[in-house]
């Protein structure tokens, strides 16, 4: 149930209140078409009173206030009740953080995920507010609430970034270099809890990218060009991991079968 008080009514309306501190604000270069509908602040409690005042259109969050404060835990509440309002989270990815994270998941909300200092704050706002809805999320919630969460708590960190690079352009030395590791080390740390290798892990999480795009109606050979890819037949090979193909493709449910074979895909068998 979403509060009223705080519900989307439209991309064209609600603000978007952003709890950046101190420095980290300059990083946010500010388009005027919405520059308007940000309400900066610095601590916990101004946020809270800033998600009850009025609708809100997204929010962007850092994982710690002014003061040290945990913010996705004094949010998960407010997420709970608004699910379809996007939560941008800017972090460089500690293991602390993409645990906060992935409870903010847990709770139902649409979490995205802005690490610094690869990706750009403004640059994300800006395609989120610029579309005439928000974007979907893709396959990042179903795989961190039935994947990712059921998984053992030592690996989850790493399993939630990985989710995270499954799209557009999977690449296992660019999921182990956020976690400051190599692929080797990834491949060792995900050996000791009885999963797959990196980038059978990767192949599977990216199927999931493309299994959800399909069933949203783009075309395979569209998905195909936003992944860099030449030709559909490397897709092809990911879905047949996991026993489809494009055309079986159709809608949401077609999908969400999908997730217990990335789940049992991704461990080792005994």
């Amino acid at each position: 149930m979403t509060h009223p008080a705080t519900a989307v009514v439209g991309n064209g309306a609600g603000l978007v209140p952003a709890l950046v501190v101190g420095n980290g604000r300059r990083r946010l270069t500010l388009p005027a078409r919405w520059a308007q509908r940000l309400r900066f602040c610095e601590r916990v409690a101004e946020l809270q009173r800033l998600l009850e005042e009025q609708p809100v259109t997204a929010v962007l969050i850092e994982t710690r206030d002014a003061d040290g404060a945990p913010v996705p835990a004094f949010i998960r509440g407010w997420v709970q009740r608004n699910t379809r309002v996007p939560i941008l989270v800017w972090t460089a990815g500690s293991a602390s953080a993409l645990s906060e994270i992935l409870d903010l998941s847990a709770a139902g909300g649409d979490v995205r995920l802005i690490l610094r200092p690869r990706d750009d704050p403004a640059a994300t706002l800006d395609r989120l507010l610029a579309a005439q809805s928000p974007p979907h999320p893709g396959a990042v919630p179903a795989l961190l609430r039935r994947v990712v969460v059921p998984a053992p708590p030592l690996i989850q960190p790493e399993l939630t970034l990985a989710a995270y690079h499954a799209w557009p352009d999977p690449r296992v030395q660019v999921w182990a270099h956020a976690l400051g590791l190599t692929r080797q080390a990834l491949n060792r740390r995900l050996g000791a809890v009885r999963y797959q290798k990196a980038s059978v892990v990767l192949d599977h999480f990216s199927a999931a990218e493309i299994a959800i795009r399909l069933t949203q109606g783009v075309k395979l050979k569209n998905i195909a060009a936003a992944m860099g890819r030449p030709d559909e037949r490397s897709l092809r090979r990911r879905l047949a991991r996991l026993g489809t193909r494009p055309e079986y493709l159709r809608d949401e449910a077609d999908f969400r079968a999908l997730i217990p074979r990335i789940a049992a895909g991704i461990q080792l068998q005994p």
